[in-house]
């Protein structure tokens, strides 16, 4: 690992999300439901045996919720509870690229470079 060496680089890309979905097999999560939360807890808990996808798109299951994922599917909290907590945080949505086939529809842009400053 080289922390600290080399140029931070941020490469910019676009996806015509449309396209990309009509094109590929695809799951959109319209926000936190039922179902985004079964897809979650089950991928977490690697029990996950549902159809594959080549994209997925929903909120980020990110650290600030990984506590509350952990209770539910430890038992320690029913699914109500959970969706109530996980309603009230802040969560951001993501586009995941599973397959070749949905990076295909990637668009290289631009690369910036950090300016050091950050």
């Amino acid at each position: 690992m080289n922390r600290g060496k080399g140029i931070a680089t941020v490469n910019v890309y676009e996806v015509d999300e449309d396209l990309a979905f009509d094109m590929c097999d695809g799951l959109r999560f319209p926000g936190v439901v039922d179902a985004w939360l079964d897809f979650v807890a089950d991928n977490r808990m690697g029990v996950y045996s549902g159809p594959e996808y080549d994209l997925v798109f929903g909120p980020v299951a990110n650290d600030d919720v990984y506590e509350t994922l952990q209770l539910y599917v430890n038992g320690a909290i029913s699914r109500e509870y959970t969706m109530e907590r996980l309603k009230i945080k802040e969560l951001f949505n993501q586009l995941v690229f599973k397959t070749d086939r949905a990076l295909a529809f990637l668009r290289f842009v631009r690369s910036e470079v950090a300016d050091g400053r950050g």
